[in-house]
């Protein structure tokens, strides 16, 4: 995997600090719209190539795959750019604002035979997969919910009159699909698609959320995603059986701490071994390549593609409009 990436804020940085950590991953190119930020970021990981236009880091025939880690409006157009550019494609979350543009990319991929994953930590964690099969052992589930706010670090530029990405509309921002859809996948990753969908935001008077609930109804039982970024609070999950109940803590984006808890007793999971969430997603991917293995690809396509749908929904259930889509 010869890596161009897109972007160079702190996702990039704590993704290639663990991508590097994988055999047969590279990083070959940096594209970045201001030159002297792109050539930071590739001497900090000692990165030969710097690019301004991403047309001509796309022409390099040393590069076989591109992370997408721009602003959210971007990710559609940059990723379709590179797909048919005969590149394979990482795109951070979220993938795309809309299902019928997240169905195209993952048929453009399908058509040219590429890989295509969407950047989501939750899926590819240990603790994730132990969660999905200790499941059984609490009983029918009949309550859910999921915290996840953290107060974020462009909040008081928008409370000062400033307009970060993150928090405009222009750019696809907002809570929901920055911070709280970590919460919706974790639930969707165990559950399913849910029966109804309800999402309750905080507005800003620009119209984004800045923080919000989504209620997801299930046969038999409601989940609660709670997901903010003008505030903080002790983050985590509890899935609530009529036996027993699962709780993890800090995010579901790390799942960092598993425990059980029934009448048979208290388990306790403690298997990512200290590494991050994004050890386990690049390490996940590589693996996957290293395998050939798009049947799994497209499967967890199928995936990004309905979870494009439940943010679609919910932001709609809340009134909250992207220009360049809605």
């Amino acid at each position: 995997m010869k890596i161009g990436t897109i972007g160079t804020g702190n996702i990039v940085t704590w993704v290639m600090t663990e991508a590097v950590r994988v055999a047969g991953v590279t990083y070959e190119a940096v594209c970045s719209r201001k030159e002297e930020t792109g050539r930071a970021l590739a001497e900090r990981f000692g990165v030969g190539k710097v690019y301004t236009k991403l047309e001509d880091m796309l022409a390099d025939p040393e590069i076989d795959w591109v992370y997408v880690a721009s602003p959210n409006s971007l990710h559609y157009a940059q990723t379709e750019a590179a797909l048919e550019s005969g590149k394979h494609v990482i795109c951070e979350k979220p993938f795309a604002p809309t299902r019928a543009q997240a169905e195209e990319l993952a048929a453009l991929a399908e058509k040219k035979g590429l890989f295509l994953f969407e950047g989501i930590t939750t899926l590819f964690l240990p603790h994730f997969a132990r969660i999905r099969e200790k499941l059984a052992e609490i009983g029918p589930v009949r309550q859910v919910s999921c915290t996840f706010c953290q107060y974020s670090s462009k909040y008081d530029a928008l409370k000062a009159g400033q307009t970060p990405n993150v928090f405009n509309p222009a750019f696809a921002g907002g809570a929901l699909m920055d911070i709280n859809l970590y919460n919706l996948y974790f639930v969707y990753g165990l559950f399913g698609m849910p029966e109804k969908l309800a999402y309750h935001a905080r507005r800003h008077e620009n119209g984004i959320d800045l923080g919000g609930v989504a209620v997801l109804e299930y046969p038999g039982f409601v989940a609660q995603c709670t997901g903010a970024k003008d505030c903080k609070s002790e983050n985590g999950a509890h899935i609530i059986g009529e036996k027993g109940f699962i709780r993890v803590e800090n995010p579901v984006s790390m799942c960092t701490r598993v425990t059980v808890v029934t009448d048979a007793g208290e388990q306790v999971f403690d298997e990512q071994q200290g590494e991050t969430a994004w050890y386990w997603e690049m390490q996940g991917i590589a693996g996957l390549v290293a395998a050939d293995n798009h049947a799994d690809c497209r499967r967890r396509m199928a995936k990004t593609v309905e979870m494009a749908e439940l943010l679609e929904c919910a932001r709609r259930d809340a009134g909250i409009v992207f220009p360049d889509v809605d």
